[in-house]
């Protein structure tokens, strides 16, 4: 892959994040509600994703559920359900290992969190005091920044806090949104100040440590993959739960369709050569996995009737899904 594409496919992003962190906070929310149904659905959630191959869904969705259960929960509770959730995710991120100095990985958060760049710095505030500051470009997610800032702030505080022993509560941060409104619902702490309308979020800390440490920077910066890969990995975890047209999928993603035909044409693909793929893949997984019948599999990935299905198999693989299933089987018998 290459650091650095030219053209079009790199002017527009589907932002992700791995179905863990919607795993965790729908099993915190239980805690919550009686029902999740309506928010999950308000959300555009793919669902059941424990059992999905899938790794990723858009953050737009996961950030719509944010928004809906901020919307619904008390200030404290909504606080409470962000920190045991964001605190959960983070140690899912990398294994705990508690470093002596500030040299750690930021590949682990840009990876699992919709964010563009990222920089780590360490400078002495006078002869007994560092600052650290975590700075971070978030991506896109219109309209719902604040959800997003907040609970990407939540996850790189415990990610920093298991993994530094020297920081532990910060001293201020930085947000980009201006939703002040947000943060007075929330009733934030004074004790550590925010600065809203920021050109970048950002969390500070001050930590009494030796002198002995000079000041030092990390930055990270994300290599994106094309176009087609960022929505093939977005559109998996909806293949054989949810049949979404190319204007269904350009709702939850928050991209006009023309603007996605576009990319994928740079890229030489299509949204409808995606999902197919993406349709076969499932149902070979099914077939070995599970004894379902291939009318129950063409049904779940929305095909109008079998023989449908069995044409786009046969078009890709050149054999039936049930000479394949044979096939497979065959093979893992010997």
């Amino acid at each position: 892959m290459q650091h650095l594409q030219s053209g079009l496919s790199m002017t527009k992003t589907i932002p992700l994040i791995h179905k863990t962190a919607a795993i965790m906070q729908l099993g915190i929310l239980k805690q919550y509600v009686d029902d999740m149904w309506p928010i999950i659905n308000e959300a555009q959630l793919p669902i059941y994703l424990d059992s999905t191959s899938a790794q990723y869904i858009p953050f737009r969705t996961f950030a719509k559920f944010l928004q809906a259960v901020f919307e619904r929960l008390s200030s404290q509770d909504f606080i409470t359900f962000v920190q045991q959730g964001a605190e959960r995710y983070s140690k899912e991120i990398a294994p705990i290992k508690q470093a002596k100095t500030m040299q750690i990985s930021l590949d682990a958060l840009g990876l699992f969190l919709p964010i563009q760049s990222a920089k780590l710095s360490s400078a002495f505030l006078n002869t007994k005091c560092l600052q650290h500051c975590l700075e971070l470009t978030l991506e896109d997610i219109k309209p719902f920044g604040f959800v997003s800032e907040l609970y990407t702030i939540c996850v790189a505080h415990h990610y920093l806090t298991q993994h530094c022993f020297d920081i532990k509560v910060p001293s201020k941060y930085h947000v980009v949104s201006q939703e002040k409104s947000g943060l007075d619902k929330l009733q934030i702490s004074t004790d550590t100040p925010q600065f809203m309308g920021q050109m970048s979020t950002a969390i500070f800390y001050n930590s009494t440590i030796e002198a002995s440490a000079s000041s030092q920077q990390l930055t990270w910066e994300k290599i994106k993959p094309p176009f087609s890969k960022q929505l093939s990995n977005a559109l998996e975890s909806y293949i054989g739960r949810q049949d979404l047209s190319l204007e269904a999928f350009s709702d939850i993603i928050g991209i006009p369709v023309r603007t996605i035909q576009r990319h994928l044409a740079q890229d030489g693909s299509s949204y409808r050569k995606i999902k197919e793929s993406l349709n076969i893949a499932f149902a070979k997984r099914v077939m070995v996995e599970r004894e379902v019948s291939i009318s129950d599999i063409s049904g779940h990935l929305g095909y109008t009737d079998p023989s449908q299905f069995i044409r786009a198999f046969r078009k890709i693989e050149n054999i039936t899904p049930l000479q394949w299933r044979k096939k497979a089987r065959t093979g893992r018998k010997s």
